[in-house]
């Protein structure tokens, strides 16, 4: 059979639900973010931690890329697992720090064949024990040039090859773009100047970064909406178990605790400790829910028990 009488043949991966369709639902969602394993560890274990969020009630997953020199590859096929194994969409973190444009361009494609629809675009922090980074050269310093770049790749803009042959008729993608909110970020100009330009770059909804505090989340979303930003913003948050714990998150990720929390919580993790910080966490989703947050989003890090004690306390209710 001549090769122009054949079937036309396609991936055989399936493109994505679209976060911003699940959210547009109307209903409370439950998701949750994953790690990839460090090199060299057992891929059971990420996988045994996504099967279990799953039945607890996650409704999407997102799973985060390591920053450079993390030693924590896997993000695109472990994406690529939990939306064919195990049948949820997923977004995909992807940073920039490290690339250029064209290896943008390239790593995005991969995506985009594999049917990878929900992109989270980030700059990417420094590893762990460096404060300050420079950019690669004609690589990119803030998280809204890559979301232009992926709006493009949206819209058919491919880069092109100097001296190459024209490419035909162009496949655009279809990205969902996501960005990180920060709405405790010290300068309030800032906070607020930054997720613009990443909104009118091409951003569709937000992840805010850990968060336990929703009043702010709540005068964070009130000031979008008064510059006329009004799209899907989902609090992400975590089960606290102990002040010990509550102070580590705070000196790792330079997130703030209220008082009122730490005051209930128990000193160190023992018995009791998971059933105190769930009765916070429930009581910190509720007001979430009063200040008009789309869903929930759950960072995980390395205890699955409380993801999937928070999720599961949730989906009863």
């Amino acid at each position: 059979m001549p090769a122009t009488d054949l079937p036309p043949v396609q991936f055989p991966f399936r493109p994505d639900q679209k976060i911003t369709d699940v959210v547009a639902r109307g209903k409370f969602t439950l998701s949750a973010e994953v790690l990839p394993p460090r090199n060299g560890a057992e891929q059971r274990q990420v996988l045994s931690q996504i099967q279990a969020l799953i039945g607890a009630g996650a409704e999407f997953l997102a799973v985060t890329k390591g920053a450079g020199g993390s030693l924590r590859g896997g993000s695109l096929p472990i994406a690529q697992a939990v939306k064919e194994s195990f049948g949820v969409p997923c977004i995909a973190h992807f940073t920039c720090r490290d690339l250029t444009p064209a290896e943008v361009e390239n790593q995005l494609m991969d995506h985009h064949y594999f049917g990878i629809r929900n992109i989270l675009a980030l700059r990417g922090d420094p590893p762990d024990g460096q404060t300050g980074w420079t950019p690669r050269e004609g690589g990119y310093t803030y998280a809204h040039e890559l979301i232009r770049q992926i709006r493009g790749l949206n819209q058919g803009q491919f880069l092109e090859r100097t001296g190459g042959p024209e490419v035909g008729p162009r496949e655009s993608t279809d990205f969902c773009i996501g960005a990180a909110a920060y709405p405790e970020h010290p300068d309030e100009g800032e906070r607020f100047r930054f997720f613009a330009e990443k909104v009118k770059a091409g951003a569709e909804y937000g992840i805010t970064d850990m968060l336990f505090d929703s009043d702010r989340y709540a005068r964070f979303v009130e000031g979008l909406q008064s510059r006329g930003i009004s799209i899907p913003i989902l609090p992400g948050t975590r089960i606290l178990k102990s002040r010990a714990q509550a102070e580590r998150m705070m000196a790792k990720f330079r997130v703030n605790v209220p008082e009122a929390w730490l005051k209930r919580l128990p000193e160190k993790d023992g018995p009791g400790a998971l059933e105190a910080g769930l009765a916070l966490f429930l009581e910190h989703v509720e007001a979430l829910k009063r200040h008009g947050a789309p869903g929930i989003h759950l960072f995980v890090i390395a205890d699955t028990a409380g993801g999937v004690a928070a999720l599961g306390a949730l989906r009863g209710k």
